[in-house]
Formats: structure tokens, C-alpha cells, sequence
């Protein structure tokens, strides 16, 4: 049996992995905001310093302005987007059921969220916003506003998904799903054992890996409420299994990383290598007949994206027509925890280069323009898992808008995985209720709401139309929010 004092230990180490992750993520999301849509150019003349900060430092005691635009003139410094709110909705529906287990109660008698679930907070962020926290829907994107305002959504969203990819032609591939399915990697951590007993002895045929498949099996399901093509589906299996991995220390060297991928593919094969013949396909919910190439993966097309010698530049994150490719994020996500692990392992700069490389790769990823957002979202979880909280930048992780009830919810989660000390039952948390606690909130409060955020927009939009940096013209605000 561990020490009391190992046990400690390595509670503290996982709690601040968790939180890495979790916070991690929200601020990839915050910096990736200020080049978000603008071409690398742009970005580099915009921010000239290739520098942000959200407290301000004592060389520039203010957040980093914005480049005014319309897409971010809605926001303050500090603020997450839409990412970051669709991946609380799928860790509140965690807590929501969640409470501290009993000593002989295994990790794996908590349930996970279901496809249904996610569909109801989904529908209630659309038309209300993060409820918990009051803010606005901004930046609703049109694959998830046109799916989840469809009939039928409610009780079996993945068939409307999967209509939706139809009508379209099967080519979309965003990356709506991957910016928010890596909190299932947390929950499934500890789930289905490890690989070694407590004495560090391997257990052989003991130990069957089903805990990693639960966690690409859930994975695959919550991206599938939105988003079903093979390409976002398999991206959620990679980025929820590298994230399980890292807490675990099982992605802990870059050929860990490789093996991941390998046996995320593996799983897929084999979830739908049994697939009907052509001619007897059985209807999908649509009345189509799924075909056999609604779940091939074209291997060289991934590994284009994400193999060890693949570059930043080389994705091309700020191409437009392909910004939002799933592919791209994965893409962005990998390399930059290879180029992490790449930079600890050297020996003779880890110590001094932890503390600063969540704050170099970020800045570094979100100078590439593109989704930036979304990639260093993605990039954020994965980074924040391998560093730990404490790795990442005081001067952007205490400017960060809500961090505290972020960390509150960092605790929670610990608590029910057994990792730290404390109760916690989420029927007693009103903020992981569907509807956050608060009264629902009609069409005409909402609509107050959007015209009194219009009107400081537009106050902020014709202040700095003045100053000479920017024009507010015809669909700006439809643009600014994501409604147009």
C-alpha cells in the first residue's frame, strides 16, 4: 500500500493537473480571442509586441486592448467564448450527478452524461446563455444553431445531427465538438483501473484498458449530438484520450502520444468495421441508408495534421475557407503538447521552461490567426494537463473573468473522483442544474438584453470609429455576435 504521504502527494499533483486542464483551456480560449478570424498578418500588426496579458504587468499595468472590430467588440479582456461555455455545459451535466463516493465505491459508479443531456443544456444555452454566470450566447455557430433549433433535437439529436450532415452534402467537418468534449477525459481518468498495481508491478492479462474505451466511447457519442462526421467524431476520441492520458501520466513522452492515436484508431476501426453491405444498409433516422463511407477515415489526411514533424505553419490555421476544419484544431492541439514535451524533456532548460511554455506556446499558436480561439482552447486543455496550474501565467490566469468559480468547479470535480478532500453532492449545487439555478428566461428578456449589449457595442463601436481604427457598417452586429 502507498504512504499516507504518497497518497498526498500524488492527490496534489492530480488536483493541479485537473485544474491545469480546466483553466488551461478557458484561457487558450480568452487569448485566442484577440486574433480569432485575422489572417497571421494581421495578427502580427495588431498585437506588435507578440505579447498578452489580462492583469497587466509592471511594464503595461493594463489587459492587452483589443484590436477593435466588430467580431470582438462585444468582449472585455479576460472574457472565454462560446468554447469554453459548451464545456462547462458537458462538466456541469457531470456534477449535476455527481457526488463524493463512498471508500468502497469505484470511480466508475458515477454516470456520464448522455447524449439527451447535453441536447437540454445545449437548447437552453442557445436561447438563454451560460445561465450559472449570466452571460450571452455570443459567437453560436451555424452547424450547432441550425441543429439544435431543429424539431426533434431534444429526444434524439444525434439523428437530427446526422440529417443536417446529409442535407449538406457529408463534407462539413468543423470543429465545434472537439472545443468541448475534452472534460470527458477528466471524468473518465480513473475509471477502469491502471495498468500496475499499488506497488508499481505491472499486471499483465489483468488489465483489460476498458476505462480508455469508455472514455472514446462517450466521447464519440457527445460529439455526435451535433456533430457526426467520422472526422469530428474520431478528433473528440484523440483529444478526450489524450487528456484521460495525461492525468494518468501514460502520456508523459511524445511516442505516448503516437500509441494514443494508434489505439484511438484502432477503436474506431473496429466500432464500425461490421458495417452492412452495400444494398442492405438499414435506413437512417432521415430515411437514408447510412453508407459504408459515412465512417471511413482517410489515415494520411489525419496524420497530415498531427504526425511528429508537423508544424504550426504547415496547418495553415488562418487559411479562410478551412479556419474551422476539425482537423486543423486537432492539429493544433497535438503539435503544440509535442513541442511541450519536447521542451521539458530537455533536460538542461525543464526546470526554468515549464513556467513559461504554456504562455510561449499559446501566444505562439494564437499569433497564427485562424479559429485561434478555438485551437488554443483545444491546445489549452491539452497543455494545462501536462504543466498543471501552477505552470500557467499568473498575469493571465488571475485576470481571467470568473476564475474563482472556475477553480470552485475544479474542486468539485476532484472531490467526486476521489483525488481531494472534501464532500460534495451536485443535487445541492444549483449551478450545475440545466437551467443554472435561475428562473427561465423568456424571448422578450432575452431580447432586452441582446438590444442593451447592441447599445454599448455600438457605443464602443462609434468611439473607436472616431479615433480613425475602425468602421461600423450594415451587418456589423449581427456579425459582432454570432447571429447573422
Amino acid at each position: 500500500m502507498p504512504s499516507p504521504a504518497t497518497t498526498h502527494l500524488l492527490h496534489t499533483t492530480t488536483q493541479d493537473l485537473i485544474a491545469g486542464v480546466i483553466i488551461g483551456s478557458a484561457l487558450g480560449d480568452a487569448i485566442g480571442l484577440y486574433t480569432e478570424f485575422m489572417p497571421a498578418s494581421l495578427a502580427a500588426t495588431a498585437y506588435p509586441s507578440r505579447s498578452f496579458t489580462l492583469t497587466g504587468t509592471p511594464t503595461n499595468p493594463t489587459p492587452t486592448p483589443f484590436h477593435f472590430d466588430t467580431h470582438r467588440a462585444p468582449f472585455q479582456p479576460g472574457r472565454w467564448t462560446d468554447d469554453t461555455d459548451h464545456a462547462l455545459l458537458i462538466l456541469l451535466a457531470f456534477l449535476h450527478t455527481a457526488r463524493t463516493p463512498t471508500p468502497d465505491e469505484p470511480a466508475s459508479s458515477l454516470p456520464l452524461p448522455t447524449q439527451q443531456e447535453l441536447a437540454k443544456r445545449l437548447r437552453v444555452w442557445t436561447s438563454q446563455g451560460f445561465k450559472p454566470l449570466g452571460t450571452m450566447p455570443l459567437g453560436l455557430g451555424r452547424l450547432v444553431g441550425s441543429v439544435v433549433s431543429s424539431a426533434g433535437f431534444d429526444s434524439d439529436p444525434e439523428s437530427v445531427a446526422r440529417g443536417y450532415w446529409e442535407r449538406t452534402g457529408k463534407r462539413v467537418a468543423p470543429n465545434g465538438s472537439l472545443m468541448r468534449t475534452w472534460p470527458v477525459g477528466v471524468f473518465c481518468a480513473f475509471r477502469g483501473g491502471f495498468p500496475w498495481d499499488e506497488d508499481g508491478v505491472a499486471k499483465g492479462d489483468g488489465y483489460d484498458g476498458k476505462g480508455e474505451e469508455e472514455a472514446f466511447a462517450t466521447a464519440a457519442s457527445l460529439s455526435r449530438v451535433t456533430h457526426v462526421d467520422p472526422r469530428c467524431v474520431l478528433s473528440c476520441v484523440i483529444g478526450t484520450g489524450l487528456v484521460r492520458g495525461l492525468l494518468r501520466g501514460e502520456v508523459a513522452v511524445e511516442s505516448d502520444i503516437d500509441a494514443l492515436i494508434h489505439r484511438a484508431l484502432g477503436w474506431y476501426s473496429r466500432q464500425h468495421g461490421n458495417r452492412p453491405k452495400k444494398g442492405d444498409e438499414e435506413p437512417s433516422p432521415n430515411g437514408n441508408p447510412e453508407d459504408e463511407n459515412d465512417h471511413k477515415i482517410d489515415e494520411s489526411e489525419l496524420w497530415k495534421h498531427i504526425s511528429p514533424s508537423t508544424t504550426l505553419s504547415q496547418l495553415h490555421l488562418d487559411d479562410q475557407p478551412t479556419i474551422g476544419y476539425v482537423y486543423k484544431t486537432l492539429g493544433a492541439g497535438v503539435t503544440s503538447l509535442r513541442l511541450a514535451i519536447r521542451a521539458v524533456t530537455n533536460t538542461k532548460a525543464a526546470k526554468s521552461t515549464r513556467t513559461k511554455l504554456f504562455e510561449d506556446l499559446t501566444t505562439s499558436l494564437t499569433l497564427h490567426g485562424g479559429d485561434a480561439d478555438t485551437n488554443a482552447c483545444f491546445a489549452g486543455a491539452l497543455l494545462g494537463g501536462y504543466l498543471g496550474y501552477g505552470a500557467l501565467p499568473d498575469h493571465w490566469k488571475h485576470g481571467l473573468q470568473h476564475e474563482d468559480w472556475l477553480l470552485q468547479k475544479s474542486d468539485a470535480l476532484c472531490r467526486v473522483l476521489g483525488v481531494q478532500e472534501g464532500e460534495y453532492d451536485g443535487s445541492k449545487d444549483a449551478d450545475v442544474e440545466p437551467e443554472g439555478g435561475k428562473p427561465v428566461i423568456g424571448q422578450q428578456e432575452m431580447e432586452g438584453r441582446w438590444m442593451v449589449l447592441q447599445q454599448e457595442t455600438f457605443r464602443k463601436m462609434e468611439e473607436t470609429a472616431k479615433r480613425g481604427v475602425t468602421k461600423a457598417g450594415g451587418s456589423w452586429w449581427q456579425k459582432a455576435v454570432g447571429r447573422g
